[in-house]
């Protein structure tokens, strides 16, 4: 079924044209693409006299978190892609991102009661207490 869009077979279709600006018809020149501009600017690569716009950057040092007190080392065993939301959050909560993944966490209710909601997919070592 035809559209009610389309012009009739007998009808003589008529290119519409619009005006453009001079500039938009050719492509835009880029002066740090071009050997000579990026030498004339100053800005050459580094050598042993030049030093760089903006230094290397650093990689992070992984922050070290010593708890204070009784600690327990939460071990993931089971993946938690089957389990519902709610276990996933605490699952993530805990630090937990995969199977066999460690984490040592303050020994207090509030992360025994974490542990105890997902006891399927976890485990205390009861060995690396206070490690």
């Amino acid at each position: 079924m035809p559209s009610a869009k389309k012009p009739s077979a007998g009808a003589k279709r008529v290119k519409k044209t619009t005006a453009r600006p001079a500039a938009a018809n050719k492509p835009a020149k880029r002066a740090a693409a071009t050997p000579k501009a990026a030498g004339a600017s100053g800005h050459s690569e580094a050598g042993p006299g030049n030093i760089p716009e903006s230094p290397q950057p650093r990689a992070r040092e992984p922050r070290v978190r010593k708890p204070s007190g009784a600690t327990i080392t939460i071990v993931q065993y089971v993946s938690g892609i089957a389990c519902p939301v709610r276990q996933k959050r605490v699952l993530r909560a805990l630090g937990l991102r995969h199977p066999h993944h460690r984490v040592v966490r303050p020994d207090n209710p509030a992360v025994r009661g974490m542990v105890k909601a997902i006891p399927h997919l976890v485990r205390i070592e009861e060995g690396e207490r206070g490690a």
